[in-house]
């Protein structure tokens, strides 16, 4: 909270109160007139007196008092009917910067979901074009990838990450399947250092920034006639699968679009998502003991 009394000290404090309140998304005007309003506490003030103070145009004055009405900064009061005046009144500053604060926060954290989506789509460009066969992808993804691609299936992008920590390395990978529609599915393997199949916490914290991403890719491709979105967690052979719905204008019912799933394997997370069909392949593919936990 600003604690300001201008009278009791010979050095003019303006400036540094000023800088504070930019900080917070003022520029120099509004900050200027939040300050002279925040001087006269609750009683206010009309802007006959404010222009006249500070020596700034009636046009401009009235011009920042709306934007600071905008933002929250101040509120107004009638105090007479005819002729018509209103007056001015600063919000108390540690009501408003809480606000704005917890607005910052949210920003945040929609920057942070969208990111899941865009950075993927920005590192497959960083990485440039290639031509990806299974005998030029990471050595880390080979051995996943390869029982998928005698299928039939094709290698659409891969991304790999280094991480300090958690996760050691990330390896993520489109695909296109054999059956169903949409044939695009896709794994991400995220390699650990130390044997996270009993860790509830990081598991369900995979699966719900999962659940996100898919929910912003799917907002986001501009499906003809989509008109809603949802997720149903259903409980298949000791793991959470979700199974993922829209609803499209010109259809009653919802549209079972496919299927995620986090699968924890010693020190390995397995990302999976699909089409019912190619989830399921995918699925049976990690599930398979004899030919696939051996190598993990």
């Amino acid at each position: 909270m600003f604690n300001i009394n201008f009278e009791s000290s010979s050095i003019d404090p303006n400036k540094e109160y000023i800088e504070m309140i930019n900080d917070f998304g003022l520029n120099q005007e509004e900050a200027i007139v939040y300050l002279s309003l925040l001087k006269r506490g609750k009683r206010g003030e009309i802007v006959g007196r404010i222009k006249n103070e500070l020596e700034i145009g009636r046009t401009t004055i009235y011009g920042i008092m709306e934007r600071l009405l905008k933002n929250g900064w101040i509120y107004s009061e009638e105090i007479s009917k005819s002729p018509k005046r209103v007056k001015y009144v600063a919000i108390p500053p540690y009501k408003n910067l809480n606000t704005i604060i917890k607005k910052k926060e949210d920003e945040l954290i929609k920057l942070k979901n969208e990111s899941l989506f865009i950075g993927d789509k920005l590192d497959i460009i960083y990485q440039g074009s290639r031509n990806l066969t299974i005998d030029t992808i990471h050595i880390g993804g080979y051995k996943y990838i390869k029982p998928l691609v005698e299928l039939g299936w094709k290698i659409k992008t891969e991304v790999v990450e280094h991480e300090d920590t958690p996760e050691v390395l990330v390896l993520d990978y489109e695909l296109k399947g054999k059956k169903g529609f949409p044939k695009d599915c896709g794994l991400i393997i995220t390699i650990h250092k130390d044997n996270i199949e009993n860790n509830k916490e990081l598991i369900e914290e995979t699966l719900n920034i999962f659940k996100k991403k898919s929910e912003y890719e799917i907002r986001n491709h501009k499906i003809p006639g989509f008109e809603d979105l949802k997720f149903e967690d259903v409980f298949y052979k000791n793991y959470f699968i979700i199974n993922i719905f829209i609803k499209l204008k010109f259809k009653k019912k919802w549209w079972l679009v496919g299927n995620e799933a986090v699968i924890p394997i010693k020190n390995r997370l397995f990302l999976i998502h699909g089409n019912k069909e190619n989830f399921q392949i995918l699925f049976d593919t990690i599930q398979n003991l004899e030919n696939f936990r051996h190598l993990v």
